[in-house]
């Protein structure tokens, strides 16, 4: 029974790495571009002349400030006064 369980175990982990080798003949082709590095370079040099070239993701991810309508010590004192009167959330 014990070695049973133990082929079927090894024959499930071979299987769970079989499309490795498929992966591996697929990473092994070249890349072809559509554009000369000239071309590339070009690209480059034109979007930072416009200011449109993001040297990471983040940049277009970052989200503006919004402003608040209330200070730091306003919602300050509204914290520890909640905290004080233990009455965090209604539903609590």
């Amino acid at each position: 029974m014990n070695k049973s369980i133990i082929a079927i175990l090894l024959l499930s982990s071979a299987a769970a790495f079989a499309n490795e080798a498929a992966d591996e003949q697929a990473n092994r082709t070249p890349f072809i571009g559509s554009m000369s590095r000239s071309e590339v370079k070009a690209a480059v040099a034109d979007a930072k002349a416009k200011g449109t070239l993001r040297f990471d993701e983040y940049a277009a991810n970052r989200q503006q400030a919004s402003g608040s309508a209330r200070t730091r010590a306003e919602v300050r004192s509204e914290g520890i006064q909640t905290a004080r009167s233990h009455a965090a959330h209604e539903l609590y």
